[in-house]
């Protein structure tokens, strides 16, 4: 189900706690993250919602699991949108704060933002982890997806892939 989800819901509900999808409370005890349960959420929504809350639970062995879950099913499509903009010299959406017409576009990425906040996630994760050969292969995959966009609660875009960049760029000294 490609349902388009407001990008700002997500990211509010994720960071002040209101999301109604589930999260496992273990590593082990991990619902199908590639099926929303929450008629707000669409599937690529729910799915990278519930790789951030994991790493904001510092459950970061599920939330690698549960990125890995599900990339094969949204991740290809993410990065043929990302190419098609790249090839046809489509300039990516701005960060910071962006007028109602900008939202709307950055929304209609949804996909892509909802790939480049789960890659996001799993790096981090997997950096957390002290996996840093792993962790820089996937900053690398999130790099790649240079236009998703992510909705901070403090009013203003941001991009995952700048975030990947920085890190992996202090892995590499």
């Amino acid at each position: 189900m490609k349902t388009s989800v407001s990008l700002a819901y997500l990211t509010v509900a994720l960071w002040t706690g209101i999301a109604v999808a589930q999260s496992p409370v273990n590593d082990t005890n991990l619902a199908n993250p590639c099926i929303s349960t929450d008629p707000k959420l669409g599937d690529s929504a729910y799915w990278a919602v519930t790789a951030i809350e994991q790493f904001a639970d510092k459950q970061y062995t599920a939330a690698v699991a549960t990125v890995d879950a599900c990339f094969a099913q949204w991740g290809p499509e993410a990065g043929h949108q990302q190419k098609k903009m790249h090839d046809d010299k489509t300039s990516c959406p701005r960060t910071g704060k962006v007028s109602d017409m900008n939202k709307k576009k950055i929304e209609q990425n949804y996909l892509m933002n909802d790939v480049s906040m789960a890659l996001w996630a799993k790096a981090s994760s997997q950096h957390k982890l002290g996996q840093i050969e792993p962790a820089k292969e996937t900053y690398s995959r999130c790099i790649y997806m240079a236009c998703g966009r992510a909705w901070d609660p403090k009013g203003w875009y941001w991009s995952p892939a700048k975030d990947c960049a920085k890190k992996v760029r202090r892995l590499l000294k």
